[in-house]
């Protein structure tokens, strides 16, 4: 029968529960810091959005109405009540 030797380290199982509970409260810090930054970079991308749209807003519809003021070929783009584009 072979002589079985118990391990040297008799806490070694208190070290590794330890251990992992280290280890996961680490990667709960990570995990929460990356998430921050996603949010933020998502928060950027929503304002950088909004101020597109509003540019691209503002300057389509200040260009027609620059268009309608300073261009006579432009006058048929105004319909008034009742007319429509004859298609």
């Amino acid at each position: 029968m072979p002589l079985l030797f118990e391990p040297f380290d008799m806490q070694y199982e208190k070290r590794a529960d330890l251990h992992r509970a280290a280890r996961l409260v680490m990667l709960h810090d990570r995990l929460a810091k990356r998430l921050d930054r996603v949010e933020c970079a998502a928060d950027e991308v929503e304002r950088a959005a909004a101020v597109l749209v509003e540019v691209t807003h503002d300057s389509a519809v200040g260009t027609f109405q620059d268009a309608m003021r300073s261009n006579s070929s432009a006058a048929f783009l105004h319909l008034e009540a009742g007319q429509t584009l004859g298609l």
